[in-house]
């Protein structure tokens, strides 16, 4: 029989309705923990809160009521005031684990201090994705003190991740070795996988699958999620299709200057942008197209890439060394920031049905070894061990990429116009 813990959850980064990839992972392994007896409770916001429950997740909540303004000082600001407004709940709490969401100060320091608390008791994990240096200044907008304020706010939860943490949990083997690379006296460092719910995924029936559009994105609507590169590819997709149709889910910082796009090629009549979309109208609309697109530049793993194979959907992406790392031949990738790479990649699959049935088949037989439920158990087995290294991040058979996988390049777009970042 399994002795029921006390698991604090916490998620200060979820403020807004549009959820992201740590947090989706957090709350279904916490659904599995939560099925099998265990006590979950959440730090976060009242976004937060709303949002587990919409997921099927009921945990105990402390509610962190204290909100800063958008800017780029967000995170500095919104990390000083969870933890000098946290809920005086939790200091009572006396959680037998603590995990992160994410690996950002407004979530990694109040997991200190309340480890510090309970030094003996509590365990504290840590969920991390260790961005380049080179992309905070890419990402952080045109003040370089902006993207180094970020840059420091990152590497302070990092050095508090060191001293503080039970086990560090790296969101991919490549994270992990990089991670081992930088010197910094980790506990331990394990690289951890996502997985899928395939039962949600099963009950989206060919009768719901009623066709939308040849192609599907889901993600952040931000610069670093290929939001930009997507609608440029798309351009040309519909160069040569002209009745070629587009379906975009997500929002974020960077709607504005996606829609300034979309006008600038004219393709107001080939693509849609339907925001925030519930979990059901998601997969409907996943499952219903031809082709799933990923054109990010930042990924580790991929939720949204792991539940499109899940539906039998072909998935175009780039060729980042973690999916690749991940997934292997089980999706198409192209050269990271080819456009015209990306668009003749659609255009194939769109053109080819053996091929898409071919490439579908293979995602579905990666994915069909990721369920939550098994991802779940082994998390806790990590996060509450004491053995130290416990994945040695050896070979995988699937993390070889084969030639084929990767699509020809097609003649170069029009240069496209400038999006200023904001």
């Amino acid at each position: 029989m399994v002795t029921p813990l006390r698991i604090l959850l916490i998620m200060n980064g979820l403020v807004r309705e549009q959820i992201d990839g740590g947090c989706v992972r957090i709350i279904e392994i916490a659904r599995q923990w939560q099925r099998a007896g265990h006590d979950i409770h959440l730090m976060g916001s009242a976004q937060a809160g709303i949002t587990c429950q919409q997921w099927g997740l009921t945990p105990t909540t402390h509610i962190t009521r204290w909100r800063v303004g958008e800017g780029r000082w967000w995170i500095v600001l919104h990390s000083l005031a969870v933890c000098l407004f946290a809920p005086l709940s939790l200091w009572r709490l006396k959680p037998s684990l603590i995990v992160t969401a994410h690996d950002q100060p407004y979530d990694v320091l109040p997991g200190a201090m309340l480890k510090l608390q309970n030094w003996k008791r509590a365990r504290l994990g840590v969920v991390v994705h260790l961005v380049p240096v080179w992309r905070f200044w890419r990402r952080q907008g045109p003040r370089w003190y902006h993207a180094l304020a970020f840059l420091l706010a990152h590497r302070l939860s990092l050095l508090c991740a060191a001293l503080f943490a039970n086990c560090t949990l790296a969101v991919s083997r490549a994270t992990a070795r990089q991670l081992r690379r930088t010197g910094f006296p980790m506990r331990r460092v394990a690289a951890v996988a996502c997985g899928v719910d395939l039962a949600a995924m099963g009950a989206v029936t060919p009768n719901q699958r009623q066709p939308r559009c040849d192609a599907t994105s889901v993600g952040r609507t931000a610069a670093s999620k290929g939001v930009f590169d997507l609608i440029d590819a798309w351009a040309l997709v519909v160069s040569q299709r002209p009745g070629a149709k587009l379906a975009m889910i997500g929002d974020g910082p960077d709607q504005d200057g996606v829609s300034d796009r979309i006008r600038y090629w004219g393709l107001e009549e080939n693509v849609d942008l339907l925001g925030s979309t519930t979990n059901a109208e998601k997969d409907q609309c996943v499952g219903a197209c031809r082709v799933f697109v990923l054109p990010s530049h930042e990924e580790n793993w991929s939720i949204a890439m792991a539940e499109a194979m899940a539906l039998g959907v072909p998935v175009v992406a780039y060729d980042l060394p973690e999916l690749l790392e991940v997934w292997g031949d089980a999706y198409q990738a192209v050269p990271e920031g080819d456009i015209p790479a990306l668009a003749g990649a659609i255009l194939s699959l769109l053109d080819d049905e053996p091929r898409r049935h071919e490439l579908a088949g293979r995602g579905l037989a990666r994915v069909s070894e990721l369920d939550w439920s098994v991802i779940a158990e082994r998390e806790l087995e990590l996060l509450m061990g004491d053995l130290a290294d416990e994945d040695p991040l050896g070979g995988d058979p699937w993390l070889v990429a084969s030639p084929e996988s990767r699509a020809s390049a097609d003649p170069s777009p029009p240069r496209p116009p400038t999006i200023a970042s904001s």
